[in-house]
């Protein structure tokens, strides 16, 4: 112990920012996500396990993020200091090197990128089996607000954060990490794998020692990076603040639409609709007049030209409450994901998939997708 601080445990934080020439992740090492949180928090419940009452934390590597993650340590009941290597005298004889899990046994450091993430890997799958040995670790490795489908195949070990969807026919485990908030589409396997939080994963789709964070897929058996995954394979759902009207760039495309699809109407049936907030009950919004009609509200500010299909309140409850809570508070479109793969109604059963993946990414990622679908459904011989 250090002779002037007692009970105060040394660790030592390695600069590996050199090696992380793969993954290049914004944070160090010491941060990066080991099972439930990151592996410095692993110390601190190993600090608090031992009786220590503080933490003294020697770092090279980008400390202010180091310090920025201390402030949100706020369940460790112990002493938290961060001292950068330049204002250090040297490690106390008795500090240690957060390389992997407390306890864990010696294992060849890496050398490169990829070793750097079979590290990380290796240390996730030990972390697993640990927590396994929980008498109790069935009823903790599901988080809270999870929907799993019953016919959902789960083999330990696993772990799936909170508000995780999986849908049918899913196989998890083992050694599989599912990050909070993510949504497994259906027919996944995911095998000694780690998806990050806030990531999709479309159906019909296998991990097997990958990590998937957002788009991105680290594919380690194959040493492959893929940096640009098909939207419907793989995104990142991390919300953005999309609660705003129409921008006036978005307006004055809605009225060129508009005035270069007038024609069409008239080869069309159909009332012109009334709009009622988000909800327009009794349509067949597959009906081109009905767009038409909804390009005026875009033109007017009431709705926006990409968005969610407008539900009736049958159709809006008839949803899964994850998918509702998702889809309830996504902007309404003209336009949507949804359209460009064939569903034009939410009366489609695969209509429900595609509008919560859309209510899950930021707008920018199927832009380029939503004005390529409108210019196809513009009449030949119309000016441009």
């Amino acid at each position: 112990m250090d002779s002037e601080t007692p009970g105060t445990l040394h660790l030592v934080l390695p600069d590996w920012s050199g090696l992380d020439t793969v993954r290049r992740h914004p944070l160090p090492f010491a941060l990066w996500t080991i099972g439930d949180q990151s592996l410095l928090f692993h110390w601190f419940d190993h600090a608090v396990n031992r009786g220590y009452e503080g933490v003294k934390i020697q770092v090279t590597d980008r400390p202010a993020e180091v310090r920025k993650a201390l402030e949100t340590a706020t369940l460790w009941p112990i002493r938290m200091e961060v001292i950068s290597s330049g204002n250090a005298s040297g490690p106390a004889g008795d500090s240690q090197v957060v390389t992997g899990l407390p306890d864990h046994p010696e294992v060849r450091l890496p050398a490169n990128g990829w070793e750097l993430l079979d590290h990380a890997a290796a240390l996730e799958q030990e972390w697993l089996n640990r927590f396994y040995k929980d008498p109790n670790s069935d009823l903790l490795a599901i988080g809270s607000a999870c929907k799993i489908h019953p016919n959902v195949k789960l083999v330990p070990p696993y772990f799936i954060g909170d508000d995780v969807f999986v849908g049918p026919g899913c196989e998890v485990g083992p050694h599989a990490v599912i990050g909070s908030g993510s949504l497994l589409a259906g027919a996944n396997q995911v095998i000694r794998s780690q998806i990050a939080p806030h990531t999709f994963l479309g159906p019909v789709t296998g991990l097997e020692d990958c990590l998937l964070e957002g788009g991105v897929l680290f594919n380690r058996r194959h040493r492959a990076r893929i940096d640009r995954l098909e939207t419907h394979l793989s995104s990142s759902l991390q919300a953005d603040a999309r609660q705003t009207p129409p921008p006036l760039a978005e307006r004055l495309l809605a009225l060129r639409l508009a005035w270069r699809l007038r024609g069409a109407r008239r080869t069309l049936s159909g009332e012109t609709p009334t709009y009622e907030g988000k909800v327009l009950p009794g349509l067949q919004i597959d009906e081109l007049a009905t767009r038409l009609a909804w390009l005026r509200l875009v033109w007017k500010g009431e709705m926006r030209l990409f968005g969610v299909l407008p539900r009736s309140p049958a159709q809006m409850n008839a949803l899964p409450d994850d998918w509702r809570s998702a889809i309830e508070h996504a902007p309404t479109g003209v336009f949507s994901y949804a359209d460009c793969h064939g569903c034009h109604s939410p009366e489609d059963p695969d209509e429900a998939l595609h509008a919560t993946y859309q209510a899950g990414v930021p707008a920018a990622t199927l832009l380029p997708i939503l004005k390529a679908f409108v210019l196809k459904l513009l009449p030949t011989g119309f000016p441009a």
